[in-house]
């Protein structure tokens, strides 16, 4: 526990830990609800989630800690987490500019401060405002991943003009107000460092995870990924009774177009097919996803599509490859695609059961002269 003494003699170290605590019991709440949620098989716009959790997150934390000083002498103590809160809401939670959300909560917290009448509090409310406008502004045009310098500079302005109404507003002393300012630029840097980091550290995480579950050359997924992804929609469709399909599909006579004319235009083969075939799936569905599998090979599954809704993108897919002349070194090479479909039903006991009905429709389509799609 924290003593008084404490919280008087070192009331800068107890704010970054209370900061830094704030970040992470936020986190920890939208994590354990969108786990809840997706437990229950409930689809949910994680950004949407993430912003109105945050909105009442910070709207409960600003009330109880105001609540508890409220016409109290020193009613100004949490001037700096105000500012933080902004930082918060803007930076991290990356909340597009509302006025309709931001105006509404700024005269309710006014009107809970009996603060309506004063002219300070006006300017104290529209510096708010300008420093949340600003954040946005810098946060969407500025070429930088993440612009701390800016953010620092503009924080430091507009923080200063906002504790210096403050001063005006409850009288308090230049010694005061001097060092007031000196704490928010120190849990300013403290926050906006604490935010470069984690996006350093999700920088690097996403490049980790694609380097793992990503193909090198034609950057789809890769086989792991596929194994993963497949067999959880086997697992969910078990449990959802929701119907799921795969789409599998081979480019026709491929080792002679490496013998014909070199692994290297095989590589621009492979990454032209893949560029048509995304661009379908983008243009159609996002939850759909292609994986490389094998040198040639391909997969792409269905998630909550039977075999009849699949059947218009796999006729799209199967028509637009197979009409391609692709433009390599001068030359014009057509491609062709073999096309095996099915989709998991009751007798399938394991995955390797779905999966071996998709490889052997494949193989009928190769074995009957390629360039065919068979459903099974």
């Amino acid at each position: 526990m924290l003593s008084k003494l404490f919280l008087d003699i070192a009331p800068l170290t107890v704010s970054l830990f209370f900061i830094m605590g704030a970040f992470v019991v936020f986190q920890i709440i939208f994590s354990g609800i969108r786990k809840i949620l997706q437990s229950k098989n409930i689809n949910i716009d994680e950004y949407a989630l993430r912003s109105v959790l945050g909105i009442i997150y910070i709207l409960v934390l600003l009330f109880i800690m105001q609540s508890s000083i409220r016409n109290a002498n020193e009613s100004w103590i949490y001037i700096n987490f105000q500012i933080v809160s902004v930082i918060f809401y803007t930076v991290i939670l990356s909340v597009h500019f509302q006025y309709h959300i931001f105006g509404p909560i700024i005269l309710a917290f006014m009107l809970f401060n009996s603060a309506i009448y004063s002219w300070q509090s006006w300017c104290l409310a529209i510096i708010l405002i300008i420093f949340y406008y600003s954040l946005n502004y810098i946060k969407t045009h500025t070429k930088e991943k993440f612009p701390f310098f800016h953010y620092m500079l503009l924080s430091i302005i507009l923080g200063s003009a906002y504790w210096y109404f403050t001063a005006l507003k409850f009288s308090i002393s230049n010694d005061i107000l001097i060092k007031e300012i000196i704490y928010l630029i120190i849990m300013e840097l403290f926050t906006f460092g604490y935010i470069a980091i984690l996006y350093t550290d999700i920088e690097s995480r996403t490049a980790l995870f694609k380097e793992a579950t990503h193909d090198k050359l034609t950057e789809t997924y890769n086989y792991d990924a596929f194994d993963i992804d497949f067999r959880s929609l086997f697992k969910n469709t078990a449990v959802t009774n929701v119907k799921s399909t795969m789409m599998m599909f081979d480019i026709d006579h491929f080792k002679n177009i490496n013998d014909t004319y070199g692994h290297l235009t095989g590589d621009k083969v492979l990454r032209s097919v893949v560029k048509i075939v995304q661009n379908i799936i983008q243009n159609t569905d996002p939850n759909i996803k292609l994986y490389r599998t094998g040198g040639e090979e391909f997969n792409i599954i269905f998630p909550n599509y039977s075999v009849q809704s699949t059947q218009e993108i796999v006729e799209q897919i199967f028509q637009a490859v197979n009409h391609s002349r692709i433009p390599i070194d001068g030359h014009l090479i057509n491609v062709t695609i073999s096309v095996g479909v099915s989709e998991i039903n009751e007798s399938d006991v394991s995955v390797n059961d779905f999966y071996s009905r998709v490889d052997r429709a494949l193989y009928h389509s190769k074995r009957n002269g390629r360039k065919e799609i068979t459903v099974i």
